[in-house]
């Protein structure tokens, strides 16, 4: 023995066992992981890209469903508006202006030279010399400043008349609650519920297509493993023959010929074995990558001898309805169709009667309800807004129609599939038939085969055959095993395949 303990300590043992794990190098320390179809199944359903778009599209369609939902709900919005003006607006000219500026002035001017008319008339004047009261207004008109009062008063009203407008501000907050809009905002809620629906079957057939990828490259594995070692025991059998067959030639019992023939079989079962091993290796990492895990995982199937698989004679019970029914491609077809007749009446709608309330709060600066100031000031509104197409050309009609022809073209396609998809149910029933047959007569097959192999090993031991008939005898237990191989996985897929048809993939 390589190792006693007896003779030992512990520490040295520690100390060699670290050395011989050196020398086998890092990658013989891989953990090797053993994986079931259904561990595959999840990985696969787990790290798949287009998997999780299809999930994205899942949450899209939700919130498109709930903005759908929003038009039932009255819109708020609010608007804001600043604008610099290069000149004011005015209400009078300049020359008005002007004299509404100076109205005092010109007045006291006219004033002072009637009072010096009167003053000037021996008449007027006894009058006002014999009037205290007149006398007293007289002298009130002359020693008030009553020009400057009126200027002041016209310049202010001048003003009020040329306000400030270079610069204006406003603002609006508006309110809208559509009452009837010709049915567009159910319609286009039930389509954003049938897209809702449409993105989880979507969902559900990239799901079918993920498992039965990952079958197909589990199965793929489980039949090289199983051809890879039935390659491996031909070359050992042709080895011993080619042992054999030298010791004959040396004993003058066979020829050189027969030497070379045994050789010849015996390179093309190497090559076919190098190539089983490639194409193994390839199926490994093609199922690593699908996995999500790295192509170079040392990776060990559940499922390694097809001995192990048992063929089961249960038959699966459905019915067309129940296809119908559970099929996700049948159901995004039907969620189409249904939103094809929404669309006809969306476009409809466009062509129909709309009525909405509307109110508004506006305000401004400059504002106009208490003159024309240079405040903030607003008022509220509230209306009903009507709609009525009246004329063009035909266009909802011709709209309408091919909305309705879409509709039309999304159900033919829905019954196509429908057909299509009861044939695909037909014919998979039809290859697990087959499978089944071929197992059947490849069992039998294999035990003629295995006693075939066996006379024929004992007569070439006996020498009463000859080395070409050994391996001839030997290529036919290996073509029948072949075939079993693929009988049986062939059985496998077929059934996977009939229970995606059937919509009963687990």
């Amino acid at each position: 023995m390589l190792f006693n303990q007896k003779n030992m300590e512990p520490r040295k043992t520690i100390i060699i066992v670290l050395l011989l794990l050196s020398i086998m190098g890092s990658d013989n320390l891989k953990a090797q992981r053993t994986m079931s179809l259904q561990e595959c199944r999840e990985l696969a359903l787990e790290n798949n890209n287009e998997l999780k778009i299809a999930r994205e599209k899942m949450i899209m369609a939700d919130n498109e469903k709930k903005a759908a939902f929003s038009n039932y709900l009255p819109k708020l919005s609010a608007t804001g508006i600043y604008m610099y003006n290069s000149k004011s607006f005015a209400l009078i000219s300049d020359s008005q202006y002007d004299a509404l500026s100076n109205i005092g002035s010109n007045i006291n001017g006219n004033l002072q030279n009637y009072i010096l008319q009167i003053i000037q008339d021996p008449y007027l004047l006894n009058i006002i010399s014999n009037s205290t009261a007149i006398q007293n207004i007289l002298g009130m008109m002359q020693g008030a400043n009553l020009g400057a009062a009126l200027d002041a008063i016209g310049t202010e009203i001048a003003n009020s008349l040329t306000p400030d407008t270079q610069n204006i501000y406003g603002g609006m907050i508006s309110l809208q609650e559509p009452i009837y809009v010709g049915g567009k905002i159910r319609a286009y809620n039930k389509i954003a519920l049938y897209s809702k629906q449409l993105a989880q079957s979507q969902y559900d057939t990239e799901q079918n297509e993920i498992i039965v990828t990952t079958d197909q490259a589990y199965w793929q594995i489980v039949s090289l493993s199983n051809k890879c070692k039935l390659a491996e025991n031909y070359v050992n059998l042709l080895k011993d023959i080619v042992s054999d067959v030298d010791k004959m030639v040396e004993e003058g019992v066979a020829t050189t010929a027969d030497k070379l023939n045994v050789k010849v079989k015996l390179n093309d079962a190497e090559l076919t074995l190098l190539k089983v091993r490639n194409g193994l290796m390839l199926s490994k990492m093609l199922l690593c990558q699908h996995c999500g895990l790295p192509i170079d995982s040392d990776i060990l199937l559940e499922t390694q001898s097809i001995d192990d698989i048992i063929i089961s004679n249960d038959s699966l019970e459905y019915t067309e309805e129940e296809i119908f029914e559970k099929r996700p491609e049948l159901t995004s077809l039907l969620l189409a169709t249904k939103i094809y007749d929404k669309k006809v009446n969306i476009i409809r709608s466009d062509f129909l009667p709309t009525v909405s309330l509307a109110g508004n709060y506006i305000i401004s600066n400059p504002s106009c309800f208490n003159g024309f100031e240079n405040e903030f000031s607003g008022f509220w509104n509230i209306g009903v807004i009507a709609k009525i197409p009246l004329f063009h050309w035909g266009e909802g009609l011709y709209k309408i129609r091919k909305a309705e022809s879409e509709a039309r073209i999304a159900k033919i396609q829905l019954e196509d599939s429908k057909e299509m998809i009861m044939l695909q149910v037909r014919q998979y029933e039809k290859q697990i038939e087959e499978a089944q047959s071929r197992i059947i007569a490849c069992s039998d097959k294999l035990s003629d085969a295995e006693e075939n192999m066996r006379i024929a090993d004992l007569g070439f031991k006996e020498g009463v055959m000859t080395a070409s008939e050994v391996t001839e005898a030997q290529t036919s237990w290996l073509n029948v095993q072949s075939e079993l191989i693929d009988a049986k996985i062939d059985y496998i897929m077929a059934t996977t395949y009939l229970r995606k048809a059937t919509g009963t993939l687990k």
